[in-house]
């Protein structure tokens, strides 16, 4: 069977979707919009055939609608783009909805790991793997959070923490009413009826209005220290609920609630309680930038759950602190009760951890080899091919009518062999997400040169292996610093071409300046 081409099989689809092969044709027209999605994305050129994701073509669509010149040239054309658009569109549905229900065999590509550790160099596309793999996992069987160095094992667990808790939405009764105003007395004898009612109206505003009210707003006078005149406040307590009301409505609210504690869970506890409550579901536990915080004092005990049975509990159960035990005991029902079960802590088959970590950032926390060997590591490499998004990113470096633009792609492969040269290590390399689309001259130094200069040549100022050299290789390049890019006198824009002619990066639709041999 011959496999047709995405622009063979969109046809297809046309023709089988609509009367005429003259609407097919005016449907498949996309040579005029392709050149407007390459002046909007800095593109040399564009294929809509490319695109074969909805969420990406929604994305470009979005872009066109703010387009004057799409918008002004579609509404000559009778709204013939659009419609195009439109049609491409459906067809990238269909196609969507033929692949809804993957075989047993890409079934397999969601993580079967139960701990996963996704590491490469920064932009590599950790993140992007991560995403891909979950998504066909509802959102609320995902949990996520990013390490810090500040992170710990409160954020991380949870903790007891303070909350305010306003008496005045406590639900009392009228003997519980009564009973506080005794306790009002003692700590704030200075209160009013309005006050006092202000304070608990919605309890009082359920009260009938005779006989308890009245015996209320004498009690109220009686526990209370009137005004000096002898007169309350307000004079009837109906005033006081209606201002009550007022001023939570209009989040004017002011009173001294009770700040109470309570055990608040983090994302950990939350994913464990999912998993244990929805046995039959696969749980996802997403930690980004793994190293960047300390993992022995963020998972303390939680550590020894990480060793997994065959059927996917942990082997060891730890004992959960009392407020952890407490907190679970109560959240906990049924079945589920087995998460605490006699106060202990276990991880249940369905919940799965995954991790990134970025190889630059591995001296920050440096994790040991009891709490590597714990988990599955897959490498994810960078990815030089045209065939991915990154392929088609472009840096536009001058003003639009002199600019030149050069090939990411291109920089990156030559970029990466100087960096290692320079640190004989992968870990300071860029992946090709790096940059998440094409980029200008004013990005390209704020990321692109911030970062080879700060954590690879700022060092190596002085020394051969600078490789922030501005002119020909054969003349050794003219030395400068990241600094003289931001130095009015200096014209940062002919130094990033002269930047460009050192590594031997071609601009594109220039001669080649050969491949980068050292």
């Amino acid at each position: 069977m011959i496999k047709m081409t995405p622009e063979e099989s969109y046809l297809f689809f046309l023709k089988n979707c609509t009367t005429a092969n003259k609407s097919a044709d005016n449907y498949r027209s996309f040579a005029r919009i392709n050149e407007t999605i390459a002046r909007l994305e800095g593109l040399p050129s564009f294929d809509i055939y490319s695109i074969l994701e909805v969420s990406e073509l929604d994305r470009i669509i979005e872009s066109l609608k703010k387009d004057e010149d799409f918008l002004n040239y579609n509404s000559k054309g009778n709204n013939q783009y659009t419609n195009a658009l439109a049609y491409y569109r459906r067809y990238l549905l269909a196609l969507q909805l033929s692949q809804a229900t993957p075989s047993k065999k890409e079934r397999s590509s969601v993580p079967s790991s139960l701990q996963t550790i996704y590491f490469g160099a920064p932009g590599s596309g950790k993140s992007h793997k991560v995403a891909e793999d979950l998504a066909g996992i509802s959102r609320e069987n995902i949990f996520r959070t990013t390490f810090h160095p500040d992170y710990d094992y409160a954020s991380f667990v949870g903790c007891y923490k303070p909350i305010i808790a306003s008496p005045s939405r406590q639900d009392l009764s009228f003997e519980e009413l009564k009973s506080r105003i005794q306790e009002e007395a003692t700590k704030n004898p200075e209160n009013t009826i309005g006050k006092f009612t202000i304070k608990y109206y919605r309890s009082i505003q359920k009260l009938p209005a005779t006989p308890q009210r009245e015996e209320l707003r004498a009690e109220i006078q009686k526990c209370l220290q009137r005004d000096n005149d002898g007169k309350t406040q307000y004079a009837y307590m109906n005033q006081a609920i209606a201002l009550g009301e007022y001023l939570e409505k209009e989040g004017l609210w002011r009173d001294d609630s009770t700040i109470t504690y309570a055990f608040t869970p983090q994302v950990f506890t939350n994913a464990y309680v999912r998993a244990w409550e929805y046995p039959n579901k696969k749980v996802y536990l997403v930690i980004e930038e793994i190293n960047r915080g300390n993992c022995a004092q963020i998972f303390g005990d939680l550590f020894q759950l990480l060793d997994r049975k065959d059927d996917g509990t942990s082997c060891y159960y730890i004992r959960a602190d009392k407020d952890l035990a407490d907190y679970l005991q109560h959240v906990l029902n049924g079945d589920a009760k087995r998460g605490i079960e006699g106060g202990n802590l276990c991880l249940p088959p369905n919940l799965h951890i995954i991790a990134t970590m970025n190889t630059s950032d591995q001296s920050l926390f440096p994790m040991d080899s009891a709490f590597k060997r714990r988990w599955d590591w897959e490498y994810i490499p960078i990815n030089y091919s045209d065939e991915v998004k990154s392929g088609q990113f472009v840096i536009s470096i001058g003003e639009e009518k002199k600019q030149k633009q050069y090939r990411w792609i291109d920089f990156l492969k030559t970029i990466n062999k100087r960096i290692l040269k320079v640190t004989r290590s992968e870990d300071k390399q860029m992946g090709n997400f790096f940059i998440k689309s094409s980029i200008k001259e004013k990005e390209f130094k704020s990321k692109v040169m911030a970062y080879l200069w700060h954590e690879v040549c700022k060092d190596e100022y002085g020394t051969q292996s600078n490789f922030f050299r501005s002119g020909e290789r054969a003349d050794g390049g003219e030395e400068f610093s990241f600094n003289q890019l931001y130095d009015g006198e200096i014209d940062s824009t002919k130094l990033l071409h002269g930047f460009m002619t050192y590594l031997k990066v071609s601009a594109i639709g220039e001669e080649s300046a050969g491949e980068e041999n050292e």
